[in-house]
């Protein structure tokens, strides 16, 4: 037995059980607005931020201390006060900012919640379907993705397919599938307002709040539909359809590619995302494609199965997707010289 390698293990262990505590602390920092609170506030202590917050001191004293060892914060020990600087509040309190920790914050202390749950489907199969796994988790994946769609789908995504914009410029149908808030499907329809735009996710409550969030913004070229999405419809021609981080969740997977084929016109182009790992699980020994990978029994998977679904999980990787687009009729797919620290992106054509 090597001693260093059961060394290094138990030191690994040790680092990924006090993530695991400084996630759900920042969590709660997150929910109860204790970072926004510091943001641009300067030195603080644990009293004033309390206060501040109308918040228990003595816990705020105590989350102080491990935000400031977990790194979120800093901390000045002459004057026993705590400092969120600009950096921090970049990525802590600002949900616009492209590199937010927001929707991560909030996701994941949730998903962890339903541990127990999966105890007993580890034992006998099925899953927890998306409308069961809690209310913070859907709108934590909404503040995950939100910023990347904010600060470059319009601006890098798109334009990675040749002529792509200009055509949504021009006027064009589209369709977003698994459009969970409607947030890249709004973002889209605000930039394009020549072009006709369709959401579609089988979440109720999500399209519910898309079709809302949409008409508050007064976007009028945008309907949104509450379905599966392999139910696309079969009376219009997309010349683009989008699936951005959700093939690998659905139930059927296979038939909503073939749909997507089905329904994008002569010269339509499909954009599909996907977590940016591999399906070899040594090479995801790196924080996103670990983190992605973990992830997927606790959600991807699970989601899937719920439904007795196809139950790909999180990672399926570039082979994934070009087996899955071979399988189901496409004829060219593109990998897009996209660079992104959590999506590959690639252009499929019937």
């Amino acid at each position: 037995m090597d001693q260093q390698k059961v060394e290094a293990l138990v030191t690994r262990i040790v680092g990924d059980m006090a993530a695991s505590f400084s996630m759900a602390l920042g969590h709660i920092g997150d929910r109860l607005g204790l970072f926004r609170a510091m943001k641009g506030a300067g030195p603080v202590a644990s009293a004033q931020l309390a206060a501040k917050t109308a918040l228990n001191e003595r816990y705020v004293r105590e989350w102080l201390k491990a935000m400031a060892a977990s790194e979120y914060l800093d901390y000045d020990p002459t004057s026993n006060t705590y400092v969120m600087t600009a950096e921090q509040a970049y990525v802590l309190a600002d949900d616009a900012s492209p590199m937010s920790a927001g929707g991560p914050l909030q996701f994941t202390a949730p998903t962890v919640a339903n541990t127990e749950k999966l105890l007993r489907i580890f034992r006998d199969g099925g899953g927890i379907s998306y409308s069961e796994i809690g209310p913070e988790v859907p709108e934590g994946i909404a503040r995950f993705f939100g910023p990347g769609y904010l600060n470059f789908l319009v601006q890098e995504w798109l334009p990675a397919v040749d002529g792509l914009p200009e055509r949504l410029k021009a006027g064009i149908e589209v369709a977003d599938v698994g459009c969970g808030y409607g947030l890249s499907t709004m973002t889209m329809a605000a930039a394009f307002p020549a072009s006709r735009f369709l959401g579609i996710d089988y979440d109720a409550g999500s399209i519910f709040r898309a079709r809302r969030v949409s008409a508050e913004r007064g976007l009028h070229n945008v309907e949104w539909r509450a379905e599966p999405a392999h139910l696309l419809p079969r009376d219009r021609w997309f010349g683009l359809i989008c699936a951005f981080d959700c093939i690998h969740d659905m139930v059927d997977p296979k038939n909503t590619l073939r749909a997507i084929r089905a329904g994008l016109a002569d010269d339509g182009v499909f954009l599909w995302s996907e977590p940016n790992a591999s399906d070899n699980p040594l090479e995801n020994r790196n924080p996103v494609g670990k983190a992605f990978q973990c992830v997927s029994p606790l959600h991807c998977l699970t989601v899937s199965l719920a439904h007795r679904g196809e139950g790909l999980g999180t990672v399926i990787g570039e082979r994934g997707v070009r087996a899955l687009a071979r399988e189901t009729g496409f004829s060219h797919v593109e990998k897009l010289p996209i660079q992104n620290a959590f999506n590959q992106f690639f252009a499929l054509r019937r």
